[in-house]
């Protein structure tokens, strides 16, 4: 019976830890591809600067890795329920959003952004 609960109790803990492992990282929905399986660039991973350069938005409003921005865009109304992203920065939708960010990077570094990934 002792053994019985044991492994129980090993098995959940099993599956929390992977639970754990799997809902860790970035805060993005992805549908269609594992962006951390292809990454190739270090600057796309870092999200500790001032430009998200995977989804071509300033970090701290990137409705993607950001949670506490993505509230924000949903409390606004500002949302595409269709590719789970502030509508503003549906680039899928509309490409001529991208412009506005576009300009923004350009104001702050002098030069083209990097390619978005998504």
């Amino acid at each position: 019976m002792m053994k019985v609960q044991m492994l129980r109790w090993s098995a959940l803990c099993g599956w929390l830890a992977l639970v754990a492992i799997l809902c860790s990282g970035c805060n993005q929905a992805t549908s269609d591809k594992t962006t951390e399986a292809t990454n190739t660039n270090k600057e796309v991973d870092d999200h500790s600067g001032w430009w998200c350069a995977e989804h071509g938005v300033p970090e701290e409003v990137c409705s993607l890795c950001n949670a506490k921005a993505a509230a924000e865009f949903r409390e606004k109304g500002d949302w595409c329920e269709e590719h789970n992203r502030a509508k503003s920065q549906c680039f899928i939708c509309d490409p001529s959003r991208a412009e506005k960010f576009t300009k923004l990077y350009e104001a702050k570094f002098g030069e083209k952004p990097p390619e978005r990934s998504d």
